[in-house]
């Protein structure tokens, strides 16, 4: 078995090569000359060099695999669209293309459950619509998914659809970091003390479904959220992370009404000026630090027989500590 990784010096895309490695597959990753590829090399992974967005490298990347895993994804909150459509939405077109007419058992993309938009999320189920936030991020990954499941319904690409919310672990560079520096900063603020769910994901657990949804074989055609199964406040993530750390819990908290008045002010300021950063409260993290957001995964259990494996605490201890053991070189 041949499988084709992309984003593979990133958080999830180097999970899931070591643990395609040791399954027994050959793998072959598509990454840029540029890249740090260290980790990799160890893995004893071919290399396939070029650009996700060069139509080219996708076609000689996919020749002869089995499996293709996509994971390569422009990930922001403050990014133009054009930018994110180029990485998120043509590279995936390219990838598509060159697979179409060949003997591929499985494409697996890994979205996100940002395409269920911004506002309070219950328990969703793969049944919840769309909702278009006029956020670049959900943009491009509504796209992508009606790309991909297009080219599976028209094309025959065997595309299934992995939908993960916040992903953390070691070799995490977006999650952690900045909240984190948050913490050590002492800027972090509680939104409405904190009390709202979330979902989150280890990448271990988010691995194990990967694997699964690449051969079950009623998974083609599908999409499947993923998460650890178990959801946590805002509270009790952060307190977990700072008892991790040894920091002092948080005690402040702004307001709802606050944070929602301040933000339209903050995101025209950064606009104008421009500053070229995110602001420090926008409308991307208001949802991450206060929106309820939680998901079913009945539909992964049923049909891949996703059992999550790993506890919260259990990997999120590995992540901040592999964090702390390498902060100077996270970019």
């Amino acid at each position: 078995m041949k499988a084709l990784v992309t984003g593979a010096t990133g958080l999830v895309g180097s999970y899931l090569t070591e643990r395609l490695v040791r399954d027994g597959y050959q793998v072959r990753v598509l990454v840029r000359t540029a890249s740090d590829i260290s980790f990799l090399k160890s893995l004893g992974v071919e290399f396939a060099s070029g650009d996700i967005c060069d139509p080219a490298a996708s076609r000689r990347a996919v020749e002869g695999v089995d499996y293709v895993f996509h994971c390569a994804a422009m990930v922001s909150d403050w990014a133009k669209r054009g930018e994110m459509v180029k990485v998120n939405v043509e590279a995936l077109r390219n990838l598509l293309d060159a697979c179409v007419g060949k003997p591929i058992k499985r494409f697996v993309m890994i979205s996100s459950l940002a395409v269920l938009g911004m506002g309070t999320q219950k328990n969703f189920d793969e049944t919840a619509p769309y909702v278009h936030t006029g956020d670049n991020y959900n943009y491009t990954k509504i796209e992508a998914e009606k790309l991909a499941l297009s080219y599976c319904r028209d094309k025959g690409v065997p595309v299934v659809i992995i939908r993960p919310p916040y992903i953390y672990g070691k070799r995490d560079r977006q999650f952690l970091p900045r909240l984190v520096g948050a913490l050590k900063s002492g800027v972090f603020r509680y939104i409405d003390h904190g009390k709202n769910p979330l979902s989150l994901v280890s990448v271990k657990n988010l691995v194990d479904a990967i694997s699964l949804a690449a051969e079950s074989k009623s998974a083609v055609g599908q999409i499947y959220h993923i998460t650890d199964g178990h959801d946590v406040t805002r509270k009790e993530l952060v307190e977990t992370i700072c008892d991790i750390l040894g920091l002092e819990h948080p005690k402040s908290s702004v307001p709802v009404g606050v944070a929602l008045f301040a933000i339209p002010i903050f995101e025209t300021i950064y606009r104008v000026l421009p500053m070229g950063q995110p602001p420090l409260l926008n409308r991307f993290r208001m949802k991450f630090m206060h929106t309820y957001l939680t998901f079913d995964i009945s539909k992964a259990r049923r049909e891949l027989g996703y059992n999550p494996k790993h506890s919260f605490k259990e990997s999120m201890h590995e992540a901040v500590e592999w964090y702390e053991a390498n902060e100077g070189r996270v970019k």
